[in-house]
């Protein structure tokens, strides 16, 4: 599998889903869905959105990278953007449903959910300090 290839797809696809996310948010405001409003942390569900998109601007950064120094390129650091790419937002997602994944705490859903936040962030981090110590030592 390509790693540019599999970065700019799945950036692809979360450019849509972010975009039908927003779509989605406009139901609220409208004067036939006020109920749903009330159910729903808009603030989040708008960090949501606009973290898939930056997430996805990411993807993109390191899919260019990868494909203009082919010696970066590394279908491991592609599989830990992509994992990280939808999951670093879900903690925004799960608390406009009412869970905080921002803490390692409460019931099973809500320490699973920090959990796997956890994991996003280690694994973006991980990728970047791999493609960046690739991109240095290129010369």
């Amino acid at each position: 599998m390509d790693p540019v290839h599999l970065l700019a797809c799945n950036a692809a696809l979360q450019v849509l889903v972010s975009s039908l996310l927003g779509t989605l948010m406009l139901i609220p405001l409208q004067p036939w869905g006020k109920r749903v409003a009330a159910r729903l942390n808009m603030k989040s569900l708008l960090a949501t959105h606009m973290d898939w998109y930056m997430l996805a601007f990411m993807q993109w950064g390191a899919a260019f990278i990868m494909w203009r120094w082919q010696a970066t390129s590394s279908l491991h650091v592609a599989i830990l953007l992509a994992f990280g790419g939808w999951t670093n937002a879900l903690p925004y997602l799960l608390r406009g449903f009412g869970v905080n994944a921002f803490v390692m705490g409460g019931n099973m859903v809500q320490r699973i959910s920090a959990g796997v936040a956890g994991l996003s962030v280690l694994a973006i981090i991980t990728a970047w300090a791999v493609l960046s110590w690739q991109l240095l030592h290129l010369a």
